[in-house]
């Protein structure tokens, strides 16, 4: 038992210590729209929807508000709710790959703490982190584990149709994993019942349902109370309707081809060792004719199936969909390392794990781009906490992959609306910049913090109407403070559509223009240039563009 404990909190220190960077991460734009939508739900009442703006179903914003409320508006809380779900599917996963054993092997939770922590910060950096799939994939894996694990059927299936409705309302193609859940009840049902088995299937699907509904309903019914379902509805079927429609990335099977031939490549080697090793480890099953091992490895193979479906239904394939699958490999991970472990002979056996850990490593090390990403923004990271690196040059070290992002900008954009503003200052942040409400503590007039379904071409769904509310809000509420695209010649992003209301150009942080409200005599005439060049050293980075 003690030898157990060691291993085990050993390893998973190790997986906590590799993600712990991590913690001093900036948001990327989702996540702080996010963040945005949670902190003024839960400090100002602003219901998501019908005061707020965002296409994504509440659960991400509930996790949000929990977070402010937990570890005020700070940026680290969500990144704490994400540590703890590494270890989370490490140690359920250790669970599920030894259901037949009382206790999981020594060292197999904490190297699936380990793998887990690996295969997510390894693989995903600030704007791929902190969005719905991570938490997703930990209510996914939860739900296997009460499903083989639950003490009884009922409570098995009540527990699992909780965190099936948890699900649904992080991301709805979430519960696309959940048809794993429901067939391994209704086996249990039927071998825990086998003179009862039509009633017993029917009870322990009765006590699914009922543990979802109980999840989905509350919410439901608070926004009905709250007068923002005609709101909600709009948004979420109308709008992401259109979205999926009218912004397709896979429009046909070679394409899809591609984009699993590319994440295939972007994950080598790691990939190749894991499904490599777990293919190996199937044959020797199969031939072998064990029971116990095939049903192991029947679990682990539904579980990455039914990730990668998640992931393909979106119709996207973007990289941080991709973090959804992560539960499901680390349970891959976990059955390759009980399978060496009973091949092992005895005083190899504490072994296992630790040099499955290490293969594990290794294979990251070998990625190339990846692990010197990950040594890059960790090494920033730790001289910043050091206090051998400034902010600035801290916030630098982070951008998006093509590089037209830089969080740099935002951050000095924000940090200065902060220090020139009071705290009943309205702000505007045109385009897709919510990281300037989340950096400068301010909050946006009206619903419309962000504009990329008043602008983008390709999102046409109540264009007209939500551009006049739009206007109508900035016209009755006068925000003194507006964050405009430098690159926008023209429309409601640009600093000229602002000019003519009367703003008038302060500072300017890359592309990013710092306007405020002018008084009447400072109203430029048509035409004047908007450009007012910042200060020496103030302009962080290069040109930033939406994405």
């Amino acid at each position: 038992m003690r030898t157990r404990r060691l291993l085990d909190g050993a390893l998973g220190a190790i997986g906590v210590a590799f993600g712990a960077p991590s913690l001093a991460w900036p948001f990327g734009w989702d996540t702080s729209v996010h963040y945005y939508v949670g902190r003024e739900w839960l400090l100002r009442g602003a219901v998501p929807y019908r005061d707020t703006f965002d296409h994504k179903t509440p659960g991400i914003h509930l996790i949000h508000a929990v977070c402010v409320w937990l570890f005020g508006e700070r940026m680290v809380g969500i990144r704490l709710v994400e540590l703890a779900c590494t270890v989370a599917i490490g140690w359920a996963c250790g669970a599920i790959a030894c259901v037949r054993s009382r206790h999981p092997y020594p060292g197999l939770r904490g190297a699936c703490v380990l793998a887990a922590s690996v295969l997510y910060y390894g693989f995903f950096d600030y704007w791929n982190t902190a969005q719905c799939e991570l938490v997703g994939s930990t209510l996914a894996i939860l739900t296997l584990l009460a499903a083989v694990r639950g003490r009884t059927l009922g409570q098995a299936s009540a527990v699992a149709g909780a965190l099936t409705g948890a699900q649904l309302l992080l991301k709805p193609p979430f519960v696309l994993f959940a048809a794993i859940a429901v067939v391994l009840l209704v086996r249990r049902a039927s071998r825990e019942a086998p003179r009862s088995r039509g009633r017993a299937v029917v009870r322990a699907i009765a006590s699914f349902s009922l543990g979802a509904a109980a999840v989905v309903l509350p919410v439901a019914a608070y926004f009905g109370a709250a007068g923002a379902w005609p709101a909600m509805t709009e948004i979420l079927v109308g709008a992401n309707l259109v979205y999926l429609r009218d912004e397709p990335r896979v429009r046909s099977a070679a394409e899809l081809l591609t984009e699993l031939s590319n994440a295939w490549h972007f994950f080598a080697p790691v990939s190749t060792l894991v499904v490599g090793s777990a293919a190996v480890a199937t044959v020797a099953a199969v031939v072998r004719r064990s029971r116990e091992r095939l049903r192991r490895w029947t679990l682990a193979a539904s579980a990455c199936a039914a990730s990668l479906v998640v992931v393909v239904a979106q119709l996207k394939l973007y990289h941080y969909h991709w973090s959804f699958a992560v539960s499901s490999i680390t349970l891959v991970v976990a059955c390759v390392m009980v399978d060496l472990r009973d091949a092992a002979f005895a005083p190899r056996a504490l072994a296992v794990a630790p040099l499955a850990s290490a293969a594990l490593v290794a294979a990251f090390a070998l990625t190339g781009v990846q692990f010197d990403d990950w040594c890059r923004t960790s090494s920033a990271t730790v001289a910043w906490a050091m206090g051998r690196s400034s902010r600035a040059r801290f916030a630098s070290t982070f951008r998006t992959w093509d590089g037209l992002r830089q969080y740099g900008e935002l951050e000095a954009a924000g940090l200065w609306v902060r220090d020139h503003s009071s705290p009943d200052d309205l702000v505007l942040a045109r385009g897709i910049d919510a990281e300037i409400y989340v950096v400068s503590g301010r909050r946006a007039p009206g619903r419309f913090f962000w504009t990329g379904f008043l602008t983008r071409p390709s999102r046409r769904f109540h264009r007209e109407r939500w551009l006049a509310e739009d206007r109508l809000t900035i016209d009755e509420r006068r925000p003194r403070w507006v964050v405009a695209l430098g690159f926008e010649a023209g429309g409601p992003d640009s600093p000229a559509w602002f000019q003519q209301l009367g703003y008038v150009e302060r500072r300017r942080f890359g592309s990013h223009v710092v306007m405020e409200r002018g008084d009447p005599a400072e109203r430029p005439a048509a035409g004047r240039p908007v450009q007012a060049p910042p200060e020496p050293g103030e302009q962080l980075g290069g040109r930033a563009q939406e994405r």
